[in-house]
């Protein structure tokens, strides 16, 4: 009954996360990372409910999967919840400036909560694999509350117009 109930819950975090798509609203440009937040979390718990019911033994597969789930899941949840939409696009701006200067970039504001934060982006780099036309960016946001938190690395790519885009 238990492992029926997992698979359940898993089959629902799927299709929840199958939902999002790659496009921005209205076929806009894609999205990165950070903006499918959600949706990675979701993905990354089944992925950990995966493994974790592949590991021990078969009297604790229920157990381990729920741990499995509830480990990966949860610190790319906890960025999702932490960073409002708005933050989320300030964060994604601040990538874009990074890479239009090839510089690092770093950021300041007061949260949704009146908490101060801060970001720091790092100087773009090769992308492994990728191509010459591609960079790498990563980030660090900081809040007195949560500390250091890393934001998922992304990677983007030159357009034929120019512009930079989520890879």
């Amino acid at each position: 009954m238990k492992a029926r109930t997992v698979c359940a819950a898993l089959a629902g975090a799927m299709l929840l996360a199958s939902c999002e798509t790659t496009g921005g609203y209205g076929g806009g440009p894609p999205r990165t990372q950070l903006s499918q937040c959600m949706r990675n979390a979701l993905i990354g718990a089944g992925i950990g409910a995966i493994a974790g019911a592949a590991v021990g033994d078969e009297d604790n597969r229920v157990e381990n999967a729920a741990i499995g789930a509830a480990v990966v899941g949860a610190g790319t949840y906890g960025v999702c919840r932490y960073m409002s939409a708005r933050e989320q696009q300030r964060v994604e701006n601040a990538y874009y400036r990074s890479l239009q200067t090839g510089q690092p970039v770093s950021d300041s504001w007061q949260s949704d909560q009146g908490a101060p934060r801060s970001l720091r982006v790092s100087t773009p780099s090769s992308a492994p694999g990728r191509g010459a036309e591609c960079r790498r960016v990563s980030a660090t946001i900081s809040d007195p509350q949560y500390g250091n938190q890393q934001l998922p690395p992304e990677t983007f790519c030159r357009a034929p117009g120019g512009q930079w885009v989520p890879a």
